[in-house]
Protein backbone atom coordinates (compact mmCIF):
# COMPACT_ATOMS: atom_id res chain seq x y z
CA UNK A 1 0.00 0.00 0.00
CA UNK A 2 1.27 3.43 -0.94
CA UNK A 3 1.09 6.08 1.78
CA UNK A 4 1.10 9.86 1.53
CA UNK A 5 0.15 12.88 3.58
CA UNK A 6 -2.64 15.12 2.29
CA UNK A 7 -0.17 17.84 1.29
CA UNK A 8 1.98 15.37 -0.66
CA UNK A 9 -1.12 13.92 -2.32
CA UNK A 10 -2.27 17.38 -3.45
CA UNK A 11 1.15 18.16 -4.90
CA UNK A 12 1.39 14.91 -6.86
CA UNK A 13 -2.26 14.07 -7.53
CA UNK A 14 -1.78 13.00 -11.14
CA UNK A 15 1.18 10.70 -10.47
CA UNK A 16 -0.56 9.06 -7.50
CA UNK A 17 -3.69 8.60 -9.61
CA UNK A 18 -1.73 6.90 -12.43
CA UNK A 19 0.16 4.62 -10.02
CA UNK A 20 -2.96 3.50 -8.14
CA UNK A 21 -4.75 2.66 -11.39
CA UNK A 22 -1.84 1.01 -13.18
CA UNK A 23 -0.54 -1.04 -10.22
CA UNK A 24 -3.86 -1.67 -8.44
CA UNK A 25 -2.00 -0.64 -5.30
CA UNK A 26 -4.19 1.18 -2.74
CA UNK A 27 -3.15 4.65 -1.62
CA UNK A 28 -3.51 5.56 2.06
CA UNK A 29 -3.77 9.31 2.53
CA UNK A 30 -3.20 10.40 6.11
CA UNK A 31 -4.47 13.70 7.37
CA UNK A 32 -5.39 15.67 10.44
CA UNK A 33 -9.04 14.57 10.32
CA UNK A 34 -8.31 10.89 9.65
CA UNK A 35 -7.17 8.65 6.86
CA UNK A 36 -8.72 7.66 3.55
CA UNK A 37 -7.87 4.91 1.10
CA UNK A 38 -8.04 5.35 -2.65
CA UNK A 39 -8.39 2.30 -4.90
CA UNK A 40 -9.20 1.88 -8.60
CA UNK A 41 -12.91 1.84 -9.43
CA UNK A 42 -12.85 -1.74 -10.73
CA UNK A 43 -11.19 -2.92 -7.50
CA UNK A 44 -13.91 -1.15 -5.54
CA UNK A 45 -16.64 -2.77 -7.66
CA UNK A 46 -15.03 -6.19 -7.13
CA UNK A 47 -14.97 -5.63 -3.36
CA UNK A 48 -18.63 -4.61 -3.32
CA UNK A 49 -19.57 -7.67 -5.41
CA UNK A 50 -17.58 -9.93 -3.08
CA UNK A 51 -19.34 -8.48 -0.04
CA UNK A 52 -22.71 -8.97 -1.76
CA UNK A 53 -21.90 -12.62 -2.54
CA UNK A 54 -20.64 -13.30 0.98
CA UNK A 55 -23.87 -11.90 2.45
CA UNK A 56 -26.03 -14.17 0.26
CA UNK A 57 -26.43 -17.39 2.25
CA UNK A 58 -27.93 -19.27 -0.71
CA UNK A 59 -24.93 -18.49 -2.90
CA UNK A 60 -22.48 -19.43 -0.14
CA UNK A 61 -24.26 -22.77 0.39
CA UNK A 62 -24.15 -23.42 -3.36
CA UNK A 63 -20.44 -22.59 -3.55
CA UNK A 64 -19.72 -24.82 -0.55
CA UNK A 65 -21.67 -27.65 -2.18
CA UNK A 66 -19.67 -27.31 -5.39
CA UNK A 67 -16.42 -27.15 -3.42
CA UNK A 68 -17.30 -30.40 -1.65
CA UNK A 69 -18.27 -32.02 -4.94
CA UNK A 70 -14.97 -31.01 -6.52
CA UNK A 71 -13.07 -32.40 -3.53
CA UNK A 72 -14.91 -35.72 -3.75
CA UNK A 73 -14.12 -38.56 -6.11
CA UNK A 74 -17.46 -38.12 -7.90
CA UNK A 75 -16.16 -35.01 -9.66
CA UNK A 76 -13.05 -36.63 -11.10
CA UNK A 77 -13.16 -37.37 -14.79
CA UNK A 78 -15.18 -34.29 -15.68
CA UNK A 79 -13.57 -31.78 -17.98
CA UNK A 80 -14.45 -28.12 -18.42
CA UNK A 81 -16.06 -28.70 -21.81
CA UNK A 82 -18.62 -31.10 -20.31
CA UNK A 83 -19.14 -29.07 -17.16
CA UNK A 84 -20.02 -25.94 -19.13
CA UNK A 85 -21.64 -27.74 -22.07
CA UNK A 86 -25.05 -26.12 -21.59
CA UNK A 87 -23.49 -22.65 -21.40
CA UNK A 88 -21.24 -23.16 -24.41
CA UNK A 89 -24.08 -24.43 -26.59
CA UNK A 90 -26.21 -21.32 -26.02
Amino acid sequence: MITAKVSEYRSHLSSFHKKVISDHDPLLISGHYGNVVIIPEDDYENLIETIYILRDKTTIKSLESVRKEIASDSFKGHDLKNIFKDVLEN
